[in-house]
């Protein structure tokens, strides 16, 4: 419509003020819900699921050096030891995520990966992990252990499952699970 006006060589300034009020309106609405929102909490063992490929923690391990035996870290970081139970629930077809990723959160707005040198020492003793993005056969269901180093004082950690692309970020809490860590 506007470019229709601009070919006519008419005015577009009231029709741009007004598609820039309604947009900018409306961000200002999502923002207040968006921040509102809280994350749900589940109990380990609870699927996460993205269509029909699901994810769930099934333990939490966390300490200076875990049972795993971890290198040594500072006294003010912490590792945390995540096993992680992936299922395809599809009626028909293998599965495989789209851009899977299992992060550790905070209240304060940390927001942590997991670990390549805790993954690398987990692996030296215990072997190989499966990825978490492998293609899962039908009512194919894998297990593997992810390794985090966090900061020991971080305010109320929690472990958020995610999967698809960057846009994901903008789902309001209310629409993610996470697992509670309790230390």
């Amino acid at each position: 419509m506007v470019l229709i006006k601009i070919a006519q060589g008419k005015r577009v300034k009231r029709e741009l003020f007004t598609i820039i009020f309604w947009v900018s309106f409306y961000a200002l609405i999502w923002l207040f819900f968006y921040i509102d929102s809280k994350y749900i909490t589940v109990p380990l063992g609870t699927d996460i699921c993205f269509d029909d490929w699901c994810a769930s923690i099934t333990k939490i391990d966390i300490g200076n050096q875990n049972q795993f035996k971890l290198p040594v870290i500072a006294k003010d970081s912490l590792w945390v030891v995540l096993d992680v139970t992936m299922s395809n629930h599809a009626k028909g077809i293998a599965q495989k995520p789209s851009d899977p990723r299992i992060h550790i959160i905070d209240d304060d707005g940390g927001y942590w990966a997991f670990s390549p040198t805790g993954q690398q020492a987990l692996e030296e003793q215990s072997g190989q992990k499966i990825q978490l993005g492998q293609r899962l056969e039908l009512g194919q269901s894998l297990s593997t252990q992810l390794v985090y180093k966090i900061p020991a004082n971080a305010k109320q950690p929690k472990v958020l499952i995610e999967e698809g692309p960057f846009i994901t970020k903008f789902l309001f809490k209310d629409n993610q699970s996470v697992y509670t860590l309790v230390y």
